[in-house]
């Protein structure tokens, strides 16, 4: 094991590199001084004496995902919450700043860098999202610290790829003290995988628990019915979901929210490129300059999101809801959201991150489209109010029946959380 460990040190330290230098200058020059403290472990201020949990989450998604969990840990104690990508700390931030959480970077997964970090916060715990499994964080940690996954999944390409270093895995597994998974199917491949079976428990998907805060959006009443949103976008979805908006010819609104927020200049240049003369385009950061988002010749009105951490109170105010990164085969984004505000969901074939969707499309809780169908389907839930309120509402009650895995999660973790 000890040379498979120098192998994945010499293939880290090789690849940090040469990435190093492009992951620092992407970043904001206002970030990027405290990005490459924190990546390599080193902290500046001195932290409460109250016991402190480290919760990694590597982005928008896990942050959100694991919300509740975060919210109730911290009453207790000092939550030290790590992401990776700087959409996750800003999201992070905004959403936990009541509350006993610390937002940091994630270390570099290299001993030194780790062993600082654990020195500095000495958490009583540390608790991983999803898949997030690194091999000096859990090989270090382990020897004094319980290492809890949480939320667990495992999708066909990760367990094929860790398939073929099952001895390498096994042990890491091994190591692990408590495993929450979202599914049965997810616990027969860590089980595959090595992981011990007492130690795995299926909990549910932390996902369904989320809470979204009501925002009442001065302008929401002056936009044209119907509102088609589409969430967390990527290339070239833009493309594929302006052309069938502009197809139907309605007098509505477009929201577009790109998943990624270095995208949003690309995403502008292309509906400014698409759009008609009788089309206004708006971006939201402007709403409050703008006294009136028509001129007589307007028919339609695309609205580009370009701020984070609003996509889900969003939601609520669209008739119809497309969820993003499910016409490429990216796996799709989150359909919960648009369920939890009762909305009808339009989703692409490639959803394979999110297996439940199965039942929400067998229980026609939600409506499956490709690139060439999206508008006609579109058009189906345009046309048809009582379309759209029955499926919102089927949507609603399996996000409510699939509720509770944060609860059962937090009664697991008190088994090992001093």
């Amino acid at each position: 094991m000890q040379t498979a460990f120098l192998i994945y040190n010499l293939l880290y330290l090789v690849a940090l590199i040469f990435f190093l230098p492009l992951e620092y200058f992407k970043r904001l020059t206002f970030l990027r001084k405290r990005w490459i403290k924190e990546k390599f472990g080193f902290l500046e201020e001195k932290e409460q004496n109250l016991p402190k949990i480290w919760i990694h989450a590597v982005s928008v998604g896990e942050v959100i995902a694991v919300s509740r969990m975060i919210k109730e840990l911290s009453e207790h104690y000092k939550i030290i919450l790590s992401t990776i990508t700087d959409t996750g700390q800003k999201v992070a931030q905004e959403r936990f700043k009541d509350c006993n959480v610390k937002v940091v970077y994630m270390p570099f997964d290299i001993s030194w860098a780790i062993n600082r970090f654990l020195k500095y916060f000495s958490p009583v715990a540390i608790i991983l999202t999803e898949t997030e499994l690194w091999p000096n964080l859990i090989r270090i940690a382990s020897k004094t610290t319980p290492i809890i996954l949480v939320n667990g999944r495992m999708s066909d390409k990760s367990f094929k790829g860790y398939y073929k270093i099952k001895f390498f895995i096994k042990h890491l597994l091994k190591k692990l003290s408590l495993i929450c998974v979202q599914e049965n199917s997810y616990k027969e491949k860590f089980i595959t995988l090595g992981a011990e079976e007492e130690k795995i428990h299926v909990t549910g998907n932390m996902k369904f628990d989320i809470e979204l805060k009501e925002i009442n959006f001065p302008w929401e009443n002056n936009i044209p019915h119907p509102v088609i949103l589409a969430g967390s976008t990527h290339e070239p979805e833009e493309e594929i979901i302006l052309n069938s908006f502009i197809s139907l010819g309605i007098n509505g609104t477009l929201i577009i929210a790109p998943r990624h927020p270095e995208r949003f200049g690309e995403v502008e240049t292309l509906i400014n490129r698409k759009i008609a003369q009788s089309v206004t385009k708006i971006q939201f950061s402007k709403l409050s300059e703008i006294k009136s988002f028509f001129s007589p010749r307007t028919s339609a009105l695309i609205l580009l999101v370009d701020q984070m951490g609003i996509l889900g109170p969003l939601y609520r105010i669209c008739d119809i809801a497309v969820v993003g990164g499910s016409f490429i085969p990216h796996g799709g984004q989150n359909p919960l959201e648009p369920s939890y505000w009762k909305k009808p969901i339009i989703c692409g074939p490639y959803m394979h991150n999110f297996p439940f969707i199965e039942e929400f499309i067998k229980e026609k809780a939600c409506l499956m489209a490709d690139k060439d169908s999206l508008m006609n389907v579109m058009r189906e839930l345009v046309k048809n109010y009582e379309l759209r309120q029955t499926i919102g509402n089927k949507a609603y009650q399996l996000f409510l029946n699939k509720s509770g895995a944060t609860k059962k999660t937090l009664k697991l973790l008190k088994k090992f959380i001093p």
